[in-house]
């Protein structure tokens, strides 16, 4: 009962840290909940991490919001999962609605000022994050479908305009795209094998 209460009060502040640092959306926040609740605390392992990040991107809604959920429902149960992840994001809620409140008295010049130095933080961290997945991917298949899949999310993501590009309609295209494509390479190669085995026997 006492470690349960210690898990609870880690994941309590765990989430309390993810939703105060909350800024350029969910991807860019993934790195630090990798950091957290993979390498040092060790509540998922990496193939598990892997998934959530795939499945939240897929899902409408804050990504952040789904992965931390499904940590403290996986350690906690559905009940108190949900009344954690609630409890935890309130602090950042009130703190967000008083900055909402706040900014309108700053000059908008200085408004300029931070959401350029955000921007800038954002974009290193997810081409960072993405660069690591890349990586992973490019040894796991071969090089002219890495590129072709790299290609076309690259151009998925940047012209074809909202609500059109829904990340759960290119999934299914690429899944589709990708089996087909491994569907003909093994059968390509299971017709190699059998016309080497018919030229031995010969």
């Amino acid at each position: 009962m006492q470690e349960k209460k210690k898990l609870f009060l880690e994941v309590f502040l765990f989430v309390l840290k993810i939703t105060f640092i909350g800024f350029g959306g969910g991807n860019a926040l993934m790195p630090v909940i990798k950091r957290e609740a993979v390498d040092r605390k060790k509540w998922l392992n990496i193939e598990e991490f892997d998934k959530m990040v795939i499945v939240t991107n897929m899902l409408p809604g804050p990504s952040v919001i789904q992965a931390i959920s499904y940590i403290c429902i996986k350690h906690f149960g559905k009940l108190w999962g949900s009344l954690l992840t609630l409890i935890s994001i309130l602090p950042h809620v009130f703190l967000a609605f008083g900055l909402y409140l706040a900014v309108n008295k700053l000059p908008l010049n200085y408004l300029y000022v931070i959401a350029a130095g955000v921007l800038t933080s954002i974009a290193g961290v997810l081409f960072a994050f993405g660069w690591s997945y890349m990586k992973k991917s490019k040894n796991q298949m071969n090089t002219p479908l890495w590129l072709f899949l790299f290609i076309f999310t690259f151009a998925f993501c940047f012209f074809i305009p909202s609500p059109g590009n829904i990340p759960v309609i290119v999934m299914i295209l690429l899944f589709l795209i990708v089996g087909l494509i491994e569907l003909f390479l093994y059968l390509k190669a299971k017709k190699i094998k059998k016309r080497e085995k018919e030229k031995g026997n010969k």
